[in-house]
């Protein structure tokens, strides 16, 4: 989330001159709403699973975060972007959602068996990153965007290796 496309695409919306406050009234909404539909799915989830494969379940999603986070960048800036609040929080859900820390709630909501948990931290995680990058506005890239993603998606693959092969039930 920190190097990903939300949060560049939510500077870019701030930088038209997009009103701050009801924009983080929209983000901590779909932060929420995202984070708790992740936690649901996972709490439907986990009954199916055993330990060894929810191991390689959060292994498999760090992976797949690590690749989005690594390959994918931020789409290229409109020329005219929506004024639509309610059209922004679409967006937005959906990219939340579908994006590597939606995945990331997921897995681990299935892992840990107590999805609520993971769903209030993953919810404050992505209000406080796509916060800053409201706050940032056009700033946001000037940070050394590239080196942030391969960072992040390096210790995503470092994190999904040790889960699957050095977890207490990988081999079991």
């Amino acid at each position: 989330m920190l190097a990903g496309r939300e949060a560049v695409r939510i500077s870019r919306i701030a930088a038209k001159g997009a009103p701050p406050a009801p924009l983080f009234v929209i983000i901590a909404a779909v932060a929420i709403a995202a984070c708790a539909l992740a936690s649901w799915l996972a709490g439907e989830f986990a009954p199916l699973l055993t330990g060894r494969q929810k191991s390689w379940f959060v292994a498999a999603a760090m992976v797949l975060a690590a690749l989005e986070v690594i390959v994918l960048r931020a789409p290229v800036a409109p020329r005219e972007p929506t004024r639509s609040l309610g059209a922004i929080a679409i967006v937005l859900f959906a990219g939340v959602l579908a994006d590597a820390s939606g995945l990331l709630i997921l897995s681990l909501g299935v892992a840990t068996a107590a999805p609520l948990f993971v769903a209030a931290g993953g919810a404050l995680a992505v209000a406080g990153v796509l916060g800053a990058a409201l706050l940032a506005g056009r700033d946001w890239e000037k940070l050394p965007l590239p080196t942030m993603r391969w960072a992040t998606g390096i210790a995503l693959l470092l994190g999904a290796f040790a889960i699957a092969l050095l977890s207490p039930d990988a081999f079991s």
